[in-house]
């Protein structure tokens, strides 16, 4: 039997106090991000003003005997006022501590993660001077850290970097310390209740999971550290299954309500399915520790089954609007992190839209079993991408096209991983001499969800490169569910095929552009290393930095979609720690290394080499000798150094390329550009003769512009028009060094940084060369 027009689920109504929650947590995102430029004198006077007009709205209401909407949002307005200003303060105070000595009690709030210069991990600091939230920056081996640990530190703090204020203060940071080593300079001890079951469940999930034992960890316990080293992570995102291993359980509501459309499928009664998804709750925050993002999550997650138990969406976004209340108040600037964003909005999306996409989503006769199998997980999965997907698009610097279908695909295998793991896991710490026996089990369920992850995530061009900061597409968010409520459910299909129509015209103008010119374009990728030459519909990309964010977001802005060869000047990881991640976004054809790289034994060589054999890339690997050319277009790419490797693959061995434009193609070059990744004035000494006799018109300065890249003798040789520094903001290392900068604006030459400039394009024609840059774009 067909379903009915007049069947379509009615439009929910919006409670008072889920308006009220919305309304402080949009005006804590306006303001809170602004006090940070007023300081302690902006803060008072928000509070202040808070406070005054929520009591002036409590007054009205009282003598009007009720309160209309605009009341209610005017009381969470004010609300977010007095609580930023809370907030504020607290951050304002705690600054006053940077810079004094102490010894200070850290408590970690999250699980240590890997940087380029160690690990870090955010932190409550306690000493004598007083408490402040700060980043704990770690040595290499502090990976280990788990949340809830206790480490005693003497130092000072440091105040946050001009560069990284905003994050420091949209996250709640005063500051920083500083740890040398794990040693005795660092008492550990536990401070969380359940760390000790935590960390003895990853243990055992360590000890008998085998292959799938970091996936268990990541699903069971949020212990995601190893499946970041294996790199399975990047695969759960390329398909946008990054929720279902999220360290913050961001997004645990759609999975908890996957849970509940199997529990749905075997026939399950409602009782039933609550104790089972209470106690799939209480396991997970259980052994993930009970950091407050878990807990958060774990509310999200209620919150929305409290809509399937009682059938009465009003109470459920009631209860949502009551958490954004309670967070809010607690800590404003909690309202503003990823995981809380991700987790609010997916179940604001679940229970506000999700009928409407259930009923949309078979509209033909089937059964009803398959209507809970088939649709349920569909309409949950495009429910909860309306409410996130331009935000995780945003965080993530790409769309996963493949979302819909792996969200359908996992929910069965996520939920069979999960109900096994949590079991063995939980049976594993009870009987320790049953541990292999049940992880093993646990292993064998999670394989099919391994497989399938795998599977979808090689797939080519699988995702889109997205560039868009994170305001904008949190705005996309609320017109796109604004529009869906106001509109519902009258004139749906009209609705679908304009949205359809709407995402043919914006994939045409996305895909369908017009073809770059001839360029060289210096691509922004923080502390690291990654030029794009280009021409007449051929692509050489010369390295990738490590950044797998930043390097994809320069590939939406470049709109890089195909890639010839990908050339790999040496195997340090802020040349080439983001080419595994690169297959996300483009097409590569292969990779290009110096051939003694080929045959060297160093770890870092056969490091690299083992990534790029593992992409699959149709040429595979390729080596080149000095003399070797590659053809893009109108460029050619001499290789002019190593003559042989030196260095293990270190600076001295960069694979180097003198870059010639002809642009008419009769065989004389008009323009030429030295691309010589971290090779310093010493190589470019030894590779002169190799050089053309007038010097280059464009140069990439070596290794960053260290000390040692140039001196005067080479700066007057090479006599550069533009000098391209690929550099990070505020990095550790001075780069690039003020003398060499000097050496070449003396020289003559134009210096650009992306630190300074963002992505730089020379645009090469017969007649000049003219530049572009990503900074004058935006200004202008």
């Amino acid at each position: 039997m067909r379903v009915s027009e007049h069947c379509a689920p009615p439009r929910p109504h919006l409670p008072p106090l889920l308006l009220a929650g919305l309304a402080l947590w949009g005006g804590v995102a306006l303001v809170f991000p602004l006090l940070r430029h007023g300081g302690a004198v902006a803060c008072v006077a928000a509070g202040i003003g808070g406070v005054a007009a929520m009591g002036a709205l409590a007054v009205f209401c009282f003598r009007r005997r009720a309160m209309p909407v605009r009341a209610v949002l005017a009381l969470g307005l004010a609300a977010s006022l007095a609580a930023s200003a809370a907030a504020g303060v607290s951050l304002v105070g705690g600054g006053v501590l940077a810079g004094r000595e102490a010894v200070w009690t850290c408590t970690l709030t999250t699980d240590a993660r890997a940087s380029s210069f160690g690990a870090w991990a955010e932190a409550r600091a306690e000493s004598s001077l007083g408490a402040v939230p700060v980043r704990l920056n770690l040595p290499a081996e502090g990976t280990s850290l788990m949340q809830g640990e206790r480490l005693t530190v003497r130092g000072a703090l440091a105040p946050p970097p001009e560069e990284a204020a905003d994050y420091y203060w949209n996250a709640g940071l005063a500051g920083s310390l500083s740890l040398g080593e794990l040693s005795d300079e660092a008492e550990r001890a536990d401070a969380a209740p359940l760390l000790g079951l935590r960390r003895r469940a990853v243990e055992l999930l360590g000890a008998h999971g085998g292959a799938e034992a970091p996936l268990l960890q990541a699903l069971v316990c949020g212990w995601r550290g190893p499946l970041d080293e294996t790199g399975a992570y990047e695969q759960f995102k390329r398909v946008g299954l990054a929720h279902l291993v999220a360290v913050s359980g961001a997004h645990l509501s759609i999975v908890t309500l996957f849970v509940t459309a199997g529990l749905r499928l075997i026939g399950l009664g409602r009782r039933p399915q609550v104790v089972v998804i209470g106690l799939f709750l209480m396991g997970y925050v259980g052994f993930t520790g009970m950091p407050v993002s878990a807990v958060r999550a774990a509310l999200m997650a209620a919150t929305g089954l409290l809509s399937l138990v009682v059938d009465r969406r009003s109470s459920a976004l009631s209860a949502l609007g009551l958490c954004l209340v309670l967070f809010g108040g607690v800590d404003a600037s909690g309202l503003l992190a990823p995981s809380f964003v991700l987790s609010a909005g997916s179940t604001l999306g679940i229970v506000l839209l999700a009928p409407l996409f259930q009923g949309r989503a078979l509209r033909g006769g089937c059964s009803r079993r398959l209507r809970g199998a088939v649709a349920g997980p569909l309409a949950l999965t495009g429910a909860s991408a309306a409410a996130t997907q331009p935000y995780a698009a945003a965080l993530f610097s790409q769309v996963p096209l493949l979302a819909p279908l792996a969200n359908i695909a996992a929910a069965p295998l996520f939920a069979l991983a999960c109900v096994v793991g949590f079991a063995a896991a939980a049976f594993s710490c009870i009987v320790p001499c049953a541990a292999p026996a049940a992880v093993g089990a646990a292993a064998l369920a999670t394989v099919p969800l391994s497989g399938a992850v795998q599977l979808l995530a090689s797939w080519p061009g699988t995702c889109l490169a997205v560039d868009a900061a994170a305001a904008p597409m949190v705005c996309l968010s609320v017109l796109l569910v604004g529009a869906l409520w106001a509109w519902w459910p009258a004139q749906a299909r009209q609705w679908a095929a304009a949205a359809g129509v709407a995402a043919v015209v914006v994939l045409a103008v996305v895909l369908v552009r017009p073809a770059p010119g001839d360029e060289i374009v210096m691509l922004d990728v923080g502390q690291g290393d990654a030029f794009l030459v280009r021409s007449q519909g051929a692509a050489v990309l010369v390295d990738t930095g490590n950044r797998d964010a930043l390097l994809k977001e320069a590939c939406a802005r470049q709109e890089v979609r195909t890639l010839d060869r990908v050339a790999i000047t040496h195997p340090d990881d802020d040349h080439c720690g983001s080419l595994s991640a690169l297959a996300d976004v483009a097409a590569v054809g292969g990779v290009l290394v110096a051939d003694d790289l080929l045959s060297c034994s160093c770890s870092s060589c056969i490091d690299l080499l083992g990534d790029a054999r593992q992409a699959g890339y149709p040429d595979g690997v390729q080596g080149l000798r000095v003399g070797d050319a590659v053809r893009c277009g109108r460029f050619t790419l001499t290789v002019v150094w190593p003559a042989s490797f030196a260095d293990e693959g270190g600076n001295a061995d960069s694979l180097t390329f003198l870059c010639a434009y002809d642009g008419d193609g009769d065989g004389d070059v008009e323009w030429t550009a030295l691309l010589c990744g971290d090779a310093e004035a010493e190589q470019l000494d030894a590779m002169e003769g190799l050089l053309p006799a007038a010097g280059v018109d464009v140069l990439k300065v070596g290794h960053h512009g260290s000390r040692k890249s140039l001196d005067g003798h080479l700066v007057d040789r090479l006599d550069p028009e533009i000098a391209l520094v690929s550099v990070g903001k505020g990095n550790r290392y001075g780069h690039p060094a003020p003398e060499v900068c000097a050496l070449l604006e003396e020289g003559g030459a134009r210096v650009l940084r992306t630190d300074q400039a963002g992505d730089v394009t020379v645009a090469f024609s017969m007649e000049k060369l003219e530049v572009r840059t990503q900074r004058d774009a935006a200004a202008a």
